[in-house]
C-alpha cells in the first residue's frame, strides 16, 4: 500500500483521486442508481469527449506548451463531418478518415508554428483557434447538417460486453501507455522537463514538440468524433467550453504547467472531477449559473495542492 501511495504521489495523482472520491460520493448520494449500469454508461458516453480533449491538452502541456485551439478544433472537425455529403462513398468510415486527416493537418499547423517558427504556444494557438472557429462558422453558420447515422449507432452500442465510449477512452489511454514506452513519448516529456538538457542529450527538440501536437490532435479528433456521434449534427460553437475545461482538468490532475511532470491519467481524473461536479450541481437542484463558481473552487483547491506539493519537494 505504501508503494502504491508513493507511486501515485510521484505521478501527482493523489489530490485528483481525493477530489474524485469526494464528488463521486456526493453524486452517489444525490443521484439514485448512480452505480447502476444504465447510469454509468450514460455518464461515460457524456464524459468521453471531455476526457479525450483533456488528455490531448495534457500531452501538449507535458511538453511545456499549451494549445488554446483544441475547443475550436473540435467544432471545426464536427462541422466538417456534418457538412459531408450523405452519399459519401464508404459512409461513416470515409467520414472518419477525412476527420482524422483534418485533425492531423490542424495539429501540424500548430506544431509547425510552435516547434519550427518558435512562436509562443499561447499566442500561436490562440490565433489558430480563432482561425479554426472562423472556418467552422463558414462551414456551418447555423447549427445543422447531418452526421452519418452509423456513427451514432456505433457509439451507443456495446462491444465485447463493454460500451463503445469506454473502449474509445481505454484505447486512447493504451496508445499513450505504448507511446510512453517508446522514445517519442520519452522525448516529449524530456523536452518538457528541460529543453536544454534534452538537446544536450541528443533529443530532436523541435520534432518532439511537433510530435506532441500531432499526438494531441489525434485525441482531439476522437473527442470531436464522440461528441458528433451524440449530437448527429454540426455546430460551430460546440467546442467553445472545451479549451478552458481541458486546461482546468490538467491542473486538477496534477500535470505541471511548467512541463515534464504529471501524466495524462491525471487529466483523465481531472475531466471526471469536472464532469461529476456538473452532475452534483444538477441533482442538488443548484442553478446552473453556479456551475462555473464551483469549478473555480475545485481548480483553486487543486492549485493549492500542487503548490504545497512543490514546496514539500523543494524542502526535501
Amino acid at each position: 500500500m505504501r508503494a502504491i501511495r508513493s507511486a501515485l504521489g510521484r505521478a501527482s495523482l493523489l489530490p485528483a483521486l481525493a477530489m474524485l472520491a469526494v464528488v463521486v460520493a456526493l453524486n452517489a448520494w444525490l443521484q439514485p442508481h448512480f452505480f447502476g449500469r444504465p447510469s454509468l454508461e450514460s455518464n461515460i458516453a457524456t464524459f468521453a469527449p471531455t476526457i479525450l480533449v483533456c488528455v490531448a491538452q495534457a500531452v501538449v502541456v507535458l511538453n511545456r506548451q499549451l494549445d488554446l485551439s483544441v475547443g475550436a478544433g473540435v467544432s471545426l472537425i464536427n462541422c466538417a463531418l456534418a457538412a459531408l455529403p450523405a452519399d459519401l462513398p464508404g459512409g461513416g468510415w470515409s467520414a472518419c478518415v477525412i476527420g482524422l486527416a483534418l485533425a492531423l493537418a490542424l495539429g501540424a499547423v500548430n506544431g509547425a508554428l510552435v516547434a519550427f517558427l518558435e512562436l509562443p504556444s499561447l499566442i500561436a494557438t490562440f490565433a489558430t483557434g480563432a482561425v479554426w472557429f472562423g472556418l467552422a462558422l463558414a462551414l456551418m453558420p447555423q447549427p445543422g447538417g447531418a452526421i452519418a447515422p452509423g456513427l451514432g449507432d456505433l457509439y451507443g452500442a456495446d462491444w465485447i460486453g463493454l460500451p463503445v465510449p469506454l473502449l474509445i477512452v481505454a484505447a486512447a489511454m493504451a496508445v499513450w501507455v505504448a507511446l510512453g514506452r517508446h522514445r517519442i513519448g520519452r522525448w516529449i516529456v524530456a523536452v518538457g522537463s528541460s529543453p536544454g538538457a534534452a538537446y544536450q542529450a541528443g533529443v530532436p527538440v523541435r520534432w518532439a514538440t511537433f510530435g506532441a501536437y500531432l499526438t494531441a490532435w489525434v485525441l482531439v479528433f476522437l473527442s470531436a468524433l464522440t461528441i458528433s456521434a451524440q449530437t448527429l449534427s454540426g455546430d460551430a460553437r460546440l467546442g467553445q467550453t472545451y479549451t478552458l475545461t481541458s486546461v482546468a482538468a490538467v491542473v486538477i490532475g496534477g500535470v505541471s504547467l511548467g512541463g515534464g511532470r504529471g501524466s495524462p491519467w491525471g487529466a483523465l481524473l481531472g475531466a471526471l472531477v469536472l464532469g461529476i461536479i456538473a452532475n452534483v450541481i444538477y441533482f442538488a437542484g443548484i442553478p446552473s449559473i453556479w456551475q462555473e463558481f464551483f469549478k473555480g473552487l475545485v481548480i483553486m483547491a487543486a492549485l493549492g495542492f500542487m503548490v504545497s506539493g512543490q514546496r514539500r519537494r523543494v524542502a526535501a
